[in-house]
């Protein structure tokens, strides 16, 4: 008597993709758009393009591997104080997306947001001046 095998494809259960199968945008020229808006957390000029790196199934977003960043497109403005250099910088935290919930901003819906409206700077300011109000 031989035991069967169940045989499923490799997507069986999946939701989406891999993470390893996404190829994830790299843009220049998005960056240089998204480091001349104001901060989403301060409102202040003299932002760098900070990734966000967490998963979001609502954007088919994977977890990513340690060392690796997201596309592109998921980049929100923030000073250099609130993306790296300060205290309680993003990158300080330990826990990116309860960094972005305690201030207030859905981060992958908000870098989805913008990289739709990408080089047209006034839809972005009031995108971002929305998602910072209270």
């Amino acid at each position: 008597m031989t035991a069967f095998a169940i045989r499923r494809p490799d997507t069986a259960f999946a939701d989406t993709r891999r993470a390893k199968e996404v190829q994830e945008i790299r843009d220049p020229r998005h960056l240089a758009w998204i480091a001349s808006l104001p901060s989403v957390i301060s409102g202040a000029f003299g932002c760098e393009a900070a990734h966000v790196n967490f998963p979001d199934k609502r954007f088919g977003k994977h977890m990513r591997g340690k060392g690796t960043k997201a596309g592109d497109n998921w980049t929100l403005p923030l000073l250099p104080d609130e993306h790296r250099t300060g205290p309680n910088a993003q990158h300080k935290t330990g826990h990116e997306q309860a960094w972005w919930e305690a201030h207030g901003i859905d981060a992958n819906t908000l870098a989805d947001r913008l990289w739709r409206v990408s080089g047209d700077t006034e839809a972005a300011i009031k995108i971002i001046l929305e998602a910072r109000k209270p």
